[in-house]
């Protein structure tokens, strides 16, 4: 047989066993609840979830690998092998945004991937007490942290009205996560109750603060006091230092009368 024909030959058994045998050539692709690309689910809160892992297209056994984010979950040894399924029961707040990956444990290139999408009625927590105590004239913030899926629209009431923001003194900071009153130089006025309000397309939610301003204490002015105090001693010590000589003199007059009363 000539050389070129054995060489061609071989090389051609080569490719065959390739398609066959090895795994980037097999055909073999994955499915998740029977859908083989990677694909979104909306679930609600409380819901339940099972997601079903199958191999298409497999001549042989295929070993599976789940996984949460980059965690792999722990399977049982019958829920490995060409179909494999998972459970989320319930579902909660903490799964929005979660990903599940089936891949074959020999090719991890070979997957398909669910993305979480779990909608939920707003849920509201504060930073620090329900009941504030602040001084008159001193600044205070109320802060509402804030978990929404869809997203939510935020408002601030006092006393159940609407709260009337004031230019200066009045500001509102908000992100994805964070709702903040703040109001400087607070009055007494101010007191109330102060109500975060969240409002989405599932539902409402709200969060309130009770805010006490009290009268700012009464403080001695000490810088006076101390000032007061130095002036008084700096003044009498010069007082004493201006009248030494006619003090001394004074001294020495009562003190040669006492050495004469002694003499006699």
């Amino acid at each position: 047989m000539a050389p070129w024909i054995l060489e061609n030959l071989i090389i051609g058994l080569s490719f065959i066993v390739a398609l066959h045998f090895v795994p980037a050539y097999t055909g073999v692709s994955l499915a998740i609840n029977g859908i083989t690309t990677n694909y979104r689910i909306i679930k609600n809160v409380s819901d339940s979830l099972l997601l079903t892992c199958s191999a298409v297209n497999n001549t042989c056994d295929e070993e599976l690998v789940w996984l949460r984010g980059d965690r792999q979950i722990k399977l049982k040894a019958m829920n490995q092998i060409n179909i494999s399924t998972v459970c989320v029961d319930p579902i909660t707040e903490d799964d929005t945004d979660a990903t599940f990956s089936c891949s074959l444990k020999k090719n991890g290139n070979v997957n398909v991937t669910v993305h979480l999408d779990i909608r939920f009625i707003p849920i509201l927590s504060r930073d620090g007490e329900e009941e504030i105590e602040v001084f008159a004239g001193n600044d205070v913030a109320l802060t509402c942290n804030v978990k929404s899926n869809p997203p939510a629209v935020m408002s601030w009431y006092k006393d159940n009205n609407t709260l009337k923001m004031m230019a200066g003194r009045h500001s509102v900071h908000w992100d994805s996560s964070v709702f903040r009153l703040s109001m400087r130089k607070i009055q007494k006025m101010e007191s109330g109750t102060y109500t975060c309000m969240a409002k989405s397309t599932l539902g409402s939610s709200n969060l309130s603060f009770h805010l006490n301003v009290k009268d700012k204490p009464y403080e001695l002015p000490i810088e006076p006091i101390i000032a007061g105090l130095v002036v008084i001693v700096l003044t009498a010590l010069f007082g004493i230092f201006s009248r030494r000589s006619q003090i001394i003199q004074t001294c020495r007059k009562k003190t040669d009368t006492r050495v004469e009363n002694d003499t006699q």
